[in-house]
């Protein structure tokens, strides 16, 4: 009787630490459970919250990208203004003599011719010169000189006491004066090639050589330029 007393307690002990493990499985599993799906439920979330950002990232950078080629565009539109801008600039400065030129042309060279039987003593004169510029001028040269001087619409070729002024530098009447033109060599020496031209008509107290050229070098106007009056229009 003892022995089957101690039998059963052994068995509802066994029975009560069974039921006790099972409880405690069950409560541990259910835990798991719950910290696993509650894991997956933020990362579900988190992966939203990320993919939505991206979303707002490829956006931005869409938007950037275009302001970017719009303004690639709007500086190379504006190189090409500016490069139209400085191709002109450096005509006007061609025009205006403040730029060294070279080309083709010719180079004109007179001198006076001594007149030794009436013991005269020949000259150049400042219409000579002017003559000839103009000459060259109608015949479309894009740059003169005269011995060196550039050529520009403000220079002075005259006579000043015993010598030709021209842009503010003497030289003596007696000495030859040297000529370049940059233009059609063709045009401009076909313009002193003409019956009665200018140098054939003086040609009993002036000599003269006409070369043309490939590589003329003309100087830039070398002098200072002051406006007083003249000022750009509005």
């Amino acid at each position: 009787m003892k022995k089957l007393k101690s039998q059963l307690s052994l068995a509802f002990i066994c029975l009560i630490l069974g039921f006790m493990i099972t409880y405690q499985y069950r409560i541990s599993y259910s835990k798991t459970k719950i910290v696993d799906t509650r894991q997956i439920s933020d990362l579900v979330k988190q992966n939203e919250i990320l993919k939505k950002q991206k979303e707002e990232l490829d956006l931005k950078v869409r938007e950037y990208q275009s302001k970017i080629d719009e303004i690639e565009k709007s500086v190379t539109i504006g190189n090409e203004a500016v490069e139209k801008l400085k191709n002109e600039l450096d005509n006007l400065r061609v025009l205006s003599g403040l730029n060294d030129v070279e080309g083709q042309g010719i180079v004109i060279t007179i001198s006076p011719v001594d007149n030794v039987k009436n013991n005269y003593i020949n000259q150049v004169y400042a219409t000579d010169i002017l003559d000839i510029i103009n000459e060259l001028n109608s015949s479309g040269a894009e740059a003169i000189s005269i011995n060196e001087e550039r050529y520009i619409a403000r220079t002075q070729i005259r006579e000043a006491g015993a010598y030709i002024k021209i842009n503010e530098t003497k030289f003596s009447p007696q000495d030859k004066f040297v000529i370049k033109a940059i233009g059609d060599p063709s045009i401009l020496e076909g313009a002193f090639k003409m019956p009665g031209n200018i140098l054939e008509q003086n040609a009993d107290r002036i000599a003269y050589t006409i070369e043309k050229s490939d590589n003329i070098k003309i100087l830039k106007y070398n002098k200072k330029i002051d406006f007083k009056y003249a000022k750009p229009g509005r």
